[in-house]
């Protein structure tokens, strides 16, 4: 592990992004609650020139490392990038056991959602049929309410795939890593 300022004007090459190489992974801690950046024990930077991150060569000494902080601080989270940067999003998200429910796409988070769902498509029907069983679909209110539900359900369903799909690319892209270690590894 190597802790590597972001920037450093006296170093050649100056930033971490041109440093990194292929099969190197950068960690990148920050204060779970605030999102400003912080050193591995959580304690800030005195000033944006002092922000570093830890080079990794292996993935999964990233995370053990990580994952060992995060018990340490509770209130830090890792973000483990590979060297292409911060562009496709980090391969792991590292918190505290005890804060995984705050993550975004956490699986309570999905099922609650997909409980309000369904239960917003419930109400719809219920609001439909009323009006229809009522006055024939004269009644503007309960039709416009109806609709209005299912389109907040159907944006919850879709932030909820949007959240699956972005899970199954983040674990695809760290088998790739993780099966191109091994390959190295074994040459």
């Amino acid at each position: 592990m190597i802790e590597l300022r972001l920037f450093d004007p006296n170093r050649h090459p100056s930033s971490w992004t041109e440093i990194i190489g292929p099969g190197q992974y950068a960690a990148f801690s920050k204060r779970r609650e605030t999102g400003a950046p912080c050193d591995r024990g959580g304690q800030l930077f005195a000033t944006v020139e002092d922000a570093t991150c830890l080079l990794f060569d292996r993935l999964e000494t990233a995370r053990t490392f990580c994952e060992e902080q995060v018990l340490r601080a509770a209130d830090v989270q890792f973000e483990i990038f590979d060297s292409s940067g911060r562009g496709d999003g980090p391969l792991l998200v590292i918190v505290h056991p005890s804060r995984t429910a705050a993550l975004e796409g956490n699986p309570r988070g999905i099922r609650i959602r997909a409980w309000a769902a369904a239960a917003l498509l419930v109400a719809s029907t219920v609001l439909f049929w009323y009006d229809y069983r009522h006055d024939q679909g004269m009644l503007v209110f309960p039709t416009l309410l109806g609709i209005n539900l299912v389109v907040v359900a159907a944006r919850l369903l879709q932030l909820n795939g949007s959240y699956a799909h972005a899970a199954r690319a983040r674990e695809r892209r760290v088998s790739e890593h993780m099966r191109a270690e091994a390959d190295r590894g074994g040459r």
